[in-house]
């Protein structure tokens, strides 16, 4: 058999996936069910980025890279088509409509197959496309198999709890998978090194299908404007600004992607960000693993890894969609970088590429990534200097990523700059005091113990405490032996390092700036760097112990804390109800959830201002929580008034969702709610115009 695999010719290689291309279009145009969302999804999100890697000619690098690097690629090489063909407007005056996509696609697609045979037809071996190795036998493979299970629990137990507020599986699943990692620990050289990566994705990936398929709706808090930007340029099959002129909508992550996705695939609209999204957000800690390995290992990457999985933020990342694809560019290009394999013409493309789709994917995240980038392309320059034999290595990159940076903010993304302008001003105007409490980030607060309201709270605080005390040990660890570590550690990477840990304390340091950018999105997006920092930290405690063999049950302790601090497992297992996914009274869950009848709800405002011209541009008015329900109903997102609806001075429609209605309590704010009865006298003189039980409107 596997002589047969060695022996497929490039012409049955070419052959064969352009079979599979004229399939995917006949599951378009016939519009076949399920066969259309899947086959669609998987060709374009793989097969043009392994085409580019063949035209790149990188076959020396691993298995697990080019899965990663055909990913991006092609989630890259979808934007940048949909890019191109909404430039064609007005000429064509749906550019990003079916037709249109689907010929750019097959052509583009058919150019690159024709490269990619010209440029391998001479030398072609099927083993290069994938380079696969097979691992020596005699270990177990149980327990590779047995990861498998947990996206299944995932899809089962959200629709069980979704349906039936049956919560049995999900905390099944929610426990099992820190014992898997105890089981991992425990097996150690008895289990294939393909186990570690493998597991991270199906953990990864169930955490994100926990969250995606909550609720029949999106769920989250900033994903709700990025959905309402999707559909404005799903609407006219045409991303246009000028429609909603804010800097969301000029991330093409979640404009002219998901209409792609959408196009093709003809999936409902909500599950190309609840299912899709969290499908491809899922290889995020892959690359994690990816880069810790060069560093640590197999067995110490998968620690790394799972820091980085058993974050919240990761947990929540499908609520920020524009962050979590600008990440994995970002994470690629730090990946990339690091690979000695890839040669250096190649490594320049894809860098150039990636910086590309990163800037144009979402823009807070690329100010801090390009600081990054740049510093550690720097690298061979300053090495240069020292060496007193000048030579301007990477300026050719760093001078085109500039000049693309400045054609797209200057004639497109004015409103981002502006945007990351006024968060730089507001920072620089706040108090001078370093101790002041009102201009930093609860978060912050919390990890030196101020405003703890309970003992998992401060549970967690410990926890967290606990991680950024192994990173600083591992710090002060590469730092005091810098020479020995630099043997293991590029220069560029260790940079990388002692900038995540700078801006983590200008957070802690300058007021305000925790406010305008959130420390879990930093540290979120710098753990490329720290996670193996908290790995060597941890590793170096267990040598201060005199147990160095104690370091992985140490990395395990940690870790899993942890998961039980995100997962919220140690508020349930306290009595206290704060889970949005297992617990139908769950603080977040009252807030993430969204009913069927607040949808209708909402959807009948639109309906019935059309039929009355008179309230035509009223606004609608709601509480901190509602402006998601209302969003999802087409609703202009410019005339709603959140958390302003107590206000007796507005005019036009009160909307309450099942929450106010059902357990009488308004958001405030997301921290601060109120009773309904304090708001009598603002409802005494409206009239209720609709009730469906679950959702009313006052007028």
């Amino acid at each position: 058999m596997f002589k047969k695999i060695r022996n497929f010719k490039a012409r049955e290689w070419f052959l064969s996936v352009l079979i599979m291309l004229i399939l995917t279009d006949l599951t378009i145009f016939f519009n076949v069910p399920f066969l259309r969302e899947a086959f669609t999804f998987l060709f374009f999100t793989v097969v043009p980025g392994i085409l580019i890697l063949q035209i790149l000619k990188l076959n020396k690098i691993s298995f697990l890279k080019k899965m990663l690097l055909w990913v991006g690629l092609s989630v890259g090489l979808m934007i940048l088509i949909g890019l191109f063909l909404n430039s064609l407007y007005p000429m064509i005056i749906q550019p990003l409509s079916i037709i249109p996509v689907i010929i750019s696609f097959n052509i583009v697609i058919v150019l690159l197959l024709i490269a990619a045979y010209k440029r391998s037809r001479e030398n072609f071996n099927i083993e290069d496309v994938f380079n696969i190795k097979v691992e020596s036998s005699g270990k177990l493979i149980s327990p590779l198999i047995f990861s498998t299970i947990f996206p299944f629990l995932a899809i089962f137990g959200t629709y069980l709890m979704n349906t039936t507020q049956n919560n049995i599986i999900l905390l099944l699943l929610l426990l099992l998978i820190p014992s898997y990692v105890l089981v991992i620990v425990y097996l150690k050289e008895k289990i294939y090194d393909s186990t570690y990566p493998f597991s991270i994705w199906m953990i990864g990936l169930s955490l994100l299908l926990i969250h995606g398929l909550t609720s029949n709706y999106i769920i989250g808090r900033d994903v709700h404007y990025e959905f309402y930007c999707f559909q404005l340029a799903l609407d006219g099959f045409h991303w246009d600004l000028t429609e909603f002129y804010n800097p969301y909508n000029v991330c093409l992550s979640i404009t002219i992607l998901p209409v792609i996705f959408k196009v093709l695939s003809n999936i409902n609209p909500q599950y190309v960000f609840k299912l899709f999204f969290g499908i491809i957000g899922s290889i995020t800690p892959l690359i994690i693993y990816a880069v810790s390995k060069k560093y640590l290992g197999s067995k110490y990457a998968f620690f790394a890894s799972l820091l980085f999985i058993f974050q919240l933020f990761f947990l929540d990342s499908l609520g920020n969609i524009k962050q979590l694809i600008a990440t994995i560019f970002f994470f690629l290009i730090i990946m990339v970088i690091f690979d000695e394999s890839i040669e250096k013409i190649s490594k320049k493309v894809l860098i150039l590429v990636f910086a590309t789709l990163l800037v144009l994917s979402h823009y807070s995240t690329a100010y801090i990534s390009l600081v990054f980038i740049v510093v550690i392309l720097l690298v061979p320059f300053f090495k240069s200097i020292r060496d007193r034999k000048l030579k301007f290595t990477n300026f050719d990159i760093i001078v085109i990523l500039f000049l693309i940076i400045l054609g797209w903010y200057a004639i497109v993304a004015q409103v981002q700059l502006n945007a990351g302008a006024d968060v730089i001003q507001s920072a620089s105007q706040a108090s001078s005091s370093v101790l002041e409490t009102n201009t930093k980030d609860p978060l912050i607060l919390a990890a030196f113990g101020i405003g703890l309201k309970s003992i998992p709270n401060a549970f967690s605080a410990l926890v967290h405490d606990l991680v950024f005390i192994m990173i600083g040990i591992g710090l002060i660890s590469i730092i005091w032996r810098y020479k020995e570590y630099l043997k293991r550690i590029d220069v560029g990477f260790f940079l990388g390092i002692l900038i995540s840990v700078a801006l983590l304390a200008l957070f802690v340091i300058v007021p305000n700036i925790s406010l305008s950018y959130g420390p879990e999105r930093l540290f979120y997006q710098v753990l490329i760097f720290l996670a193996p920092l908290f790995v060597i930290g941890v590793i170096k405690t267990a040598k201060i112990l005199k147990k160095p063999e104690w370091s992985p049950a140490i990395l395990a302790l940690i870790l899993i804390s942890l998961f039980a601090c995100s997962t919220f497992l140690i508020y349930h297992f306290a009595g206290i109800a704060q889970s949005p996914y297992y617990e139908k009274n769950g603080t977040l869950r009252n807030e993430y959830f969204i009913y069927d009848q607040e949808v209708v709800t909402t959807g009948w405002i639109k309906n019935y201002s059309i039929n009355n011209s008179n309230i035509n541009n009223s606004v609608i008015s709601t509480d901190a929580i509602g402006y998601s329900r209302v969003l999802l109903g087409h609703n202009s997102a410019r005339k709603i008034k959140s958390n302003f609806f107590f206000n007796e001075t507005n005019n036009g429609y009160i909307y309450l969702g099942y929450f106010n209605e059902n357990a009488g309590i308004i958001y405030e704010s997301f921290d601060v709610q109120r009773g309904i009865s304090n708001y009598f006298s603002l409802f005494k003189s409206r009239s209720k115009i609709y009730d469906n039980g679950g959702g009313e409107v006052f007028s």
